[in-house]
C-alpha cells in the first residue's frame, strides 16, 4: 500500500469534541506551533539558585546608565530587586518605633513561642519586622536570638502578636526556665509594610476576609491587607516606582545601592501632596509623568490627600518631578475621574498613550501639553479587563481578556477569534479572576 502524507492542521481546536476535530489537533501541553507543525517547548532554566519569600507576582527589568540590568521581583509578602545572581530586598518600612515601645515576653518554658508587645502596632499575620537593641531573656532567648528579622505567627490583639523564636540558622529556639526578662528598654522595631492576600476577594469587610475579620455586618474600605498582592512598577530613569495595589507608593533611588529599601513619596524631598494610596503606577510615555491609577484625592481644601482609595481616581505628578504632585498654574500636575464602570481594574502604557480598564470599558489616556496635560477618550464601554494583569503589550498592538473574550486593540478594539475560548471560560475560577496574567 502506498504511503500518503497527511497534514493536519496547527492549533489547538476545543470548539467541538475529540471527534468532531477531525484532521487537526485537540489537545496539547508545553507544545507550540512553528511552520504548521508542532514542537515542544524546550524547557526552563533558573535563573538564580537563590530564592525569594512569597508568591512571585509581578516581574520588570530595566537598564541603569552604566547599562547594569536590574530585575524587580514582587511577591506576596516582599518586593525585591535582583541584581547579579542575588535577591535584594528593598521593601519599604511601614514605622519604626522607638526605643523601649518593644518588649518580648516567652509563652512558656519549652515553648519557641515569643509574645511581643507594642501598642498599636498595626501589623497583620505574616507582616515582617527586624528587631535591633534588645538585650537577651536571660537563657538561651539570647540578644542574637531577638535582633534579627521576623515574620510574625500570630496577631493576639491591637498591642500583642507572636513571633517564634530562631536562632540565626533558622533552626527554633526553645525558651527556658531563665528566660523571665523583656529584652530591655532600647527594643526598636522596624516593620514593613503590611503583607496582602494570596487569594483574590471580591469586597471585603464580614465574611469576605479570614473568618470574623471585621465586626458583624461590618464593610471595610479598599485597602493593601484586603486585596490580592499584586504590584505594579516602573523605571523613572534609573530609579523605580513601585505600588502594592490599594497601597502606598514608594521610590527606590538606584544612586542609593541596592542595600537600601524603597521609601514613601511623601519623604522624598520637597514632596508636595503625593498620594498615599494607589491601585497602580505606571510611567507615561515621552513626556515622563507618574500616573497613579485609583488613587487618593485631596480633600475638599485641597491641603491634603484623603487617605481612602478613589477607585475610578487618575492623577499624575508634576513633569519629571516625582515629588510634586500639587497641581499648580506652573506645573502640569493634575487629577481626573473616569465615569464608565466603577472601578480601575489595571492600565498599560501603548504607543504614545495609556491605556485604561475599568470593570466595564476602555480608556486612552494621551499627553495634550498645557494647559489640560492629558486627554481622555472613553474607546469602548462594554468590555472590561478580568485582572490587573491580563494585558500585555506587544509589537503589533495590545492584547487582553475580559470576563467574556480576548481582545486586540491597535487604534481600535478587534475581537480575537479563539479556538480554545469556550475550552477557558466554561472552566475558568471568576472569583479569581486577578490571577490571570498575560506574556
Amino acid at each position: 500500500m502506498p504511503l500518503a502524507k497527511y497534514i493536519l492542521r496547527p492549533g489547538i481546536n476545543r470548539e467541538g469534541t475529540n471527534y468532531s476535530n477531525e484532521g487537526g489537533w485537540f489537545d496539547a501541553n508545553l507544545v507550540r506551533f512553528r511552520k504548521g507543525l508542532p514542537e515542544k517547548i524546550g524547557g526552563w532554566e533558573k535563573i538564580s539558585t537563590n530564592t525569594y519569600l512569597g508568591t512571585g507576582r509581578a516581574l520588570h527589568a530595566w537598564v541603569d546608565l552604566e547599562a547594569s540590568k536590574y530585575l524587580g521581583v514582587g511577591t506576596t509578602y516582599k518586593y525585591y530587586i535582583m541584581f547579579g545572581n542575588a535577591f535584594n530586598d528593598v521593601t519599604p518600612i511601614r514605622v519604626t518605633t522607638s526605643a523601649g515601645d518593644v518588649t518580648f515576653g516567652k509563652e512558656a518554658n519549652g515553648d519557641a513561642t515569643i509574645n511581643v508587645t507594642d501598642a498599636s502596632h498595626g501589623a497583620v499575620k505574616n507582616d515582617f519586622v527586624t528587631f535591633s537593641g534588645a538585650a537577651t531573656l536571660g537563657g538561651l532567648i539570647t540578644a542574637d536570638v531577638l535582633n534579627q528579622e521576623y515574620q510574625i505567627a500570630s496577631i493576639t490583639s491591637a498591642n500583642v502578636y507572636t513571633i517564634e523564636a530562631k536562632d540565626t540558622d533558622g533552626d527554633e529556639v526553645l525558651a527556658n526556665s531563665s528566660d523571665s526578662g523583656n529584652g530591655g528598654s532600647s527594643v526598636v522595631g522596624a516593620y514593613q509594610i503590611n503583607v496582602g492576600l494570596d487569594v483574590y476577594v471580591s469586597s471585603s469587610g464580614w465574611g469576605a476576609s479570614p473568618w470574623s475579620d471585621g465586626t458583624w455586618g461590618s464593610t471595610s474600605s479598599i485597602a493593601e491587607t484586603n486585596q490580592l498582592r499584586i504590584w505594579t512598577h516602573d523605571n523613572f530613569g534609573e530609579d523605580l516606582v513601585i505600588n502594592p495595589r490599594a497601597g502606598g507608593i514608594y521610590y527606590w533611588d538606584k544612586t542609593n545601592g541596592v542595600t537600601t529599601r524603597a521609601v514613601a513619596f511623601s519623604s522624598l524631598t520637597n514632596a508636595n501632596l503625593t498620594p498615599t494610596k494607589s491601585f497602580q503606577i505606571l510611567v507615561s510615555d515621552i513626556d515622563r509623568h507618574i500616573i497613579c491609577l485609583g488613587a487618593d484625592p485631596l480633600n475638599s481644601g485641597g491641603t491634603a490627600r484623603t487617605g481612602s482609595v478613589d477607585p475610578m481616581f487618575v492623577c499624575w505628578c508634576d513633569q519629571e518631578n516625582a515629588a510634586e504632585w500639587e497641581p499648580k498654574t506652573n506645573n502640569t500636575a493634575g487629577s481626573l475621574r473616569l465615569s464608565a464602570g466603577s472601578l480601575i481594574i489595571g492600565g498599560i502604557r501603548a504607543r504614545q498613550e495609556t491605556l485604561i480598564w475599568t470593570d466595564t470599558s476602555l480608556y486612552s489616556m494621551t499627553f495634550v501639553g498645557s494647559p489640560y496635560v492629558f486627554s481622555i477618550n472613553l474607546i469602548n464601554e462594554g468590555i472590561g479587563l478580568i485582572g490587573p494583569k491580563a494585558a500585555i503589550n506587544a509589537p503589533s498592538g495590545v492584547f487582553w481578556m475580559d470576563l467574556k473574550g480576548f481582545y486586540f486593540y491597535n487604534g481600535s478594539i478587534s475581537p480575537l477569534a479563539s479556538l480554545v475560548h469556550d475550552y477557558v471560560f466554561s472552566d475558568l475560577n471568576i472569583s479569581q479572576a486577578y490571577k490571570v496574567f498575560g506574556f
